[in-house]
């Protein structure tokens, strides 16, 4: 079985699409997957407009048509916040036993529902969908510890090429950056990276 690192974000459509496949493939048993939380902009770059002609454009022209043809609920976010916050608790709720559950409550908050997934408020609820503690998961939130392992993950993927998400990382260090590098890996295709 092949063992990949798939880095994500859960304020990246690209992200959330890809997470579909890799863990239909994951299930299969056609790959063994590290998931491994890369925020897309950290502080203190400046986040995108929710309502800015980049956001438009690319959903228009992009995210919506690919959404359609995997059969993805998607909806541009009313929101555009830091991910720092719940990918802290991402790396708790790994812990718990329930990553993939509590991914996908936040990705159909902020997706489908159009929450703030950064609030107190949608990491508890998120939480609470999954089957975790919701205090646990705020307070996991806030965790120093859980800051310091994010900004040890971003370092080991940038050092190993990774510059943006979703970013597939197979067991030879070859990375691809988007969507489709899981169903190339498969097939023998070469990756793609991204470029510096």
């Amino acid at each position: 079985m092949r063992k990949v690192r798939f880095y994500y974000d859960v304020v990246c459509p690209y992200s959330y699409m890809e997470a579909h496949v890799v863990e239909a493939a994951e299930d299969n048993g056609e790959v063994e997957v590290e998931w491994l939380p890369f925020e897309l902009r950290p502080a203190p770059r400046p986040l995108l407009e929710p309502r800015g002609d980049h956001l438009r454009v690319d959903w228009t022209q992009h995210v919506y048509r690919r959404a359609l043809a995997m059969g993805v609920e998607i909806h541009l976010p009313r929101y555009q916040p830091r991910s720092t916050l719940p990918l802290a608790a991402c790396l708790w709720a790994e812990e718990q036993g329930h990553l993939r559950r509590f991914k996908h409550a936040l990705y159909e908050a902020f997706f489908c529902e159009g929450e703030d997934i950064a609030t107190d408020r949608e990491l508890a609820r998120a939480a609470a969908r999954a089957g975790l503690d919701p205090d646990g998961a705020v307070a996991a939130a806030y965790s120093e510890e859980r800051f310091g392992q994010i900004r040890r993950i971003r370092r080991d993927a940038e050092d190993a090429g990774v510059r943006g998400v979703p970013t597939l990382l197979d067991d030879e260090g070859e990375s691809h950056w988007g969507m489709g590098g899981l169903q190339r890996l498969l097939s023998g295709q070469p990756l793609v990276p991204r470029g510096s």
